[in-house]
Protein backbone atom coordinates (compact mmCIF):
# COMPACT_ATOMS: atom_id res chain seq x y z
CA UNK A 1 0.00 0.00 0.00
CA UNK A 2 2.49 2.33 -1.01
CA UNK A 3 1.04 4.39 -3.61
CA UNK A 4 -0.87 7.34 -2.71
CA UNK A 5 -4.40 8.03 -4.39
CA UNK A 6 -4.82 11.57 -4.70
CA UNK A 7 -8.48 11.78 -4.53
CA UNK A 8 -8.64 14.13 -1.63
CA UNK A 9 -12.07 15.23 -1.92
CA UNK A 10 -14.22 12.30 -2.06
CA UNK A 11 -17.22 14.86 -4.29
CA UNK A 12 -15.20 15.69 -6.93
CA UNK A 13 -14.32 11.70 -7.24
CA UNK A 14 -18.26 11.11 -7.12
CA UNK A 15 -18.59 13.89 -9.57
CA UNK A 16 -15.80 12.25 -12.20
CA UNK A 17 -17.67 9.22 -12.30
CA UNK A 18 -20.90 10.57 -12.70
CA UNK A 19 -19.82 13.33 -15.61
CA UNK A 20 -18.18 10.92 -17.50
CA UNK A 21 -20.69 7.48 -17.58
CA UNK A 22 -18.66 5.67 -15.60
CA UNK A 23 -15.55 5.90 -17.06
CA UNK A 24 -13.75 7.40 -14.62
CA UNK A 25 -14.41 4.37 -12.13
CA UNK A 26 -12.30 2.14 -14.54
CA UNK A 27 -9.41 4.65 -14.00
CA UNK A 28 -10.02 4.84 -9.93
CA UNK A 29 -10.31 1.12 -9.68
CA UNK A 30 -7.29 0.55 -11.77
CA UNK A 31 -5.36 2.64 -9.02
CA UNK A 32 -7.27 1.30 -5.85
CA UNK A 33 -6.34 -2.25 -6.80
CA UNK A 34 -2.77 -1.87 -7.15
CA UNK A 35 -2.92 -0.57 -3.56
CA UNK A 36 -4.27 -3.54 -2.48
CA UNK A 37 -2.05 -5.32 -4.47
CA UNK A 38 -4.87 -7.20 -6.95
CA UNK A 39 -3.82 -7.09 -10.83
CA UNK A 40 -5.94 -3.62 -12.56
CA UNK A 41 -5.67 -4.96 -15.54
CA UNK A 42 -7.81 -8.29 -14.74
CA UNK A 43 -10.09 -6.73 -12.74
CA UNK A 44 -10.95 -4.27 -15.28
CA UNK A 45 -11.38 -6.94 -17.81
CA UNK A 46 -13.09 -9.04 -15.63
CA UNK A 47 -15.55 -6.03 -14.65
CA UNK A 48 -16.06 -5.55 -18.45
CA UNK A 49 -16.57 -9.28 -19.73
CA UNK A 50 -18.75 -10.24 -16.49
CA UNK A 51 -21.45 -6.99 -17.48
CA UNK A 52 -20.17 -5.54 -14.02
CA UNK A 53 -20.70 -8.39 -11.56
CA UNK A 54 -17.09 -8.28 -10.80
CA UNK A 55 -17.23 -4.91 -9.60
CA UNK A 56 -19.56 -5.91 -6.94
CA UNK A 57 -17.70 -8.64 -5.63
CA UNK A 58 -14.77 -6.41 -5.75
CA UNK A 59 -16.01 -2.87 -4.15
CA UNK A 60 -16.92 -5.34 -1.19
CA UNK A 61 -14.04 -6.55 -0.99
CA UNK A 62 -11.96 -3.32 -0.95
CA UNK A 63 -14.70 -1.88 1.09
CA UNK A 64 -13.51 -4.70 3.45
CA UNK A 65 -10.20 -4.51 3.21
CA UNK A 66 -10.34 -0.37 3.28
CA UNK A 67 -11.83 -0.39 6.92
CA UNK A 68 -9.56 -3.12 8.27
CA UNK A 69 -6.87 -0.95 7.07
CA UNK A 70 -8.61 1.26 9.70
CA UNK A 71 -8.85 -0.81 12.60
CA UNK A 72 -12.52 -1.14 12.18
CA UNK A 73 -15.04 -4.14 10.80
CA UNK A 74 -17.26 -3.81 7.81
CA UNK A 75 -20.97 -4.09 9.83
CA UNK A 76 -23.53 -6.16 7.67
CA UNK A 77 -25.67 -2.68 6.55
CA UNK A 78 -22.47 -1.55 4.42
CA UNK A 79 -24.00 -3.80 1.77
CA UNK A 80 -26.84 -1.58 1.45
CA UNK A 81 -24.42 1.31 0.23
CA UNK A 82 -23.40 -0.92 -2.86
CA UNK A 83 -23.81 1.75 -5.28
CA UNK A 84 -21.44 4.62 -3.12
CA UNK A 85 -18.83 1.99 -1.87
CA UNK A 86 -16.15 3.75 -4.34
CA UNK A 87 -16.83 6.70 -2.43
CA UNK A 88 -16.45 5.29 1.36
CA UNK A 89 -13.14 3.24 0.13
CA UNK A 90 -11.95 6.58 -1.13
CA UNK A 91 -12.65 7.27 2.21
CA UNK A 92 -11.12 4.89 4.06
CA UNK A 93 -7.87 5.66 2.21
CA UNK A 94 -8.31 9.04 2.30
CA UNK A 95 -8.16 8.51 6.72
CA UNK A 96 -5.44 6.64 6.47
CA UNK A 97 -2.91 7.77 3.95
CA UNK A 98 -3.70 11.61 4.55
CA UNK A 99 -5.25 12.08 7.99
CA UNK A 100 -2.90 14.89 8.42
CA UNK A 101 -4.23 16.92 6.06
Amino acid sequence: MDEYIPENNIAVMFLLIILTGGLYYFWWLARVSKVFGDDPVTNIILTVFTAGIWSIYINFRYMQKSEIINGRDMKWFMALFFLISPIIIQNNLNEKFFSGR
